[in-house]
């Protein structure tokens, strides 16, 4: 059972449910407020849903109860007894209020799994401070900053990004917490903060800035000429990854560029080891990369079987046939007939094959049956819709 809101924790949902989970969603009177906040993405709303909205929320089921009240908060601690995860984001004193901490929950039912996504971390100075992808993910972890182009803006990055990492970081730790719980038949408490996802993802960033690796950088302050990429004349960038830079140079020299005399250049011998003049054959491949379009070229670099890749758009992706042959995305049709293509989770199950999509629908709009599923006459769900406590 999830209560839940915004991106990282119900994408942590998400991910359950296309495994084979049964999700079920708990949302207040209002309903999960990024029902509405997604505005700014560009993505339609209709009657069906919004599939900002369900990217986060495929797949699960949907429940409207008013935490606030005792009502409510009974019936919530009815759907947790019947349940193996507990999932929140909401912040401790929001859990302190409703009596929904891990101590409460755990208290009562040891066997649960308690599940939480935090913006910093259980400890800490900025333990309560809210946390958002923008903020706790990309400005603290020197994301922003320093993988920003040195001495331009910094990046305009895309909503989600670090929620997304951090929601599949925390579905592999409950998966984790279930094996443990079917061991010794008690839950863990199993957290991940935005701030700690974001110091994993840039660990090797991190050590190196540990050892004087200078942050940000410019286009020539790479690690070698051969790993990093180049604009080509008709406007799009292709980037080399090819770590054996003594090995490769004189290959792409002679078979990719058609400059057998750089291939023989002393200045470039052994700069990937001794970080000088890096900058001069950055340069250098500039200069020649520009002269022809992108696809001059990736067919050349694909017939002598050169490690590279065209930077795609996003517009790109959605039409991209390894993508579609893999269903790393699937398209959806709403019942107006609106068709989208969303990500599918990260994941692939022979057991499952193509992975199911719902979208989320209305609020509350499982609530009658996931009610009495725990009990619940249809005299009681009445009563309590009647009372605001339920819809």
């Amino acid at each position: 059972m999830e209560l839940t809101t915004y991106f990282a924790a119900p994408a942590c949902g998400r991910i359950l449910a296309d495994w084979g989970a049964e999700v079920i969603k708990v949302e207040g009177p209002r309903g999960d407020p990024y029902r509405s906040a997604y505005r700014g993405q560009r993505t339609p709303q209709f009657e069906e849903g919004c599939p900002s909205f369900d990217l986060e929320n495929s797949n699960k089921s949907f429940v409207c109860l008013d935490t606030k009240t005792e009502e409510g908060r009974e019936a919530v601690l009815k759907l947790i007894a019947q349940c193996d995860v507990f999932l929140t984001n909401n912040r401790p004193n929001a859990l302190k209020k409703m009596g929904l901490t891990y101590e409460e929950v755990h208290a009562l039912y040891p066997h649960v799994v308690y599940a939480e996504v935090l913006g910093y971390g259980a400890m800490g100075p900025l333990k309560d401070k809210p946390g958002y992808d923008y903020t706790a993910f990309f400005s603290r972890s020197g994301l922003m900053a320093d993988l920003s182009s040195k001495g331009g803006p910094v990046m305009n990055t895309v909503a989600g990004f670090g929620d997304h990492v951090t929601a599949i970081t925390l579905a592999a730790g409950i998966c984790g917490a279930l094996v443990r719980a079917k061991q010794n038949r008690e839950g863990d408490r199993v957290s991940v903060s935005l701030y700690q996802a974001a110091i994993f993802i840039l660990s090797n960033g991190l050590l190196c800035a540990e050892y004087g690796r200078e942050y940000p950088r410019t286009h020539f302050d790479c690690n070698s000429p051969l790993l990093t990429c180049y604009k080509c004349r008709d406007g799009e960038w292709i980037y080399l990854s090819m770590p054996e830079y003594d090995k490769m140079w004189p290959k792409i020299c002679r078979d990719i560029f058609d400059r057998p005399d750089l291939a023989e250049d002393p200045r470039f011998y052994c700069i990937a080891e001794t970080n000088k003049r890096i900058g001069e054959a950055v340069a250098v491949c500039d200069e020649i990369f520009a002269q022809h379009d992108s696809s001059y070229w990736i067919e050349r670099m694909e017939a002598n079987d050169i490690a590279h890749e065209k930077l795609a758009h996003f517009t790109d992706v959605l039409k991209d046939e390894q993508a579609w042959a893999n269903d790393f995305l699937q398209e959806y049709t709403y019942p107006n007939g609106e068709k989208t293509a969303f990500s599918s989770t990260p994941v692939s199950f022979g057991s499952i094959g193509k992975m199911p999509f719902k979208h989320a629908g209305q609020v509350g709009q499982d609530t009658d049956a996931v009610l009495k599923s725990v009990g619940y006459s249809e005299e009681m769900i009445s009563s309590l819709k009647a009372s605001g406590v339920a819809k």
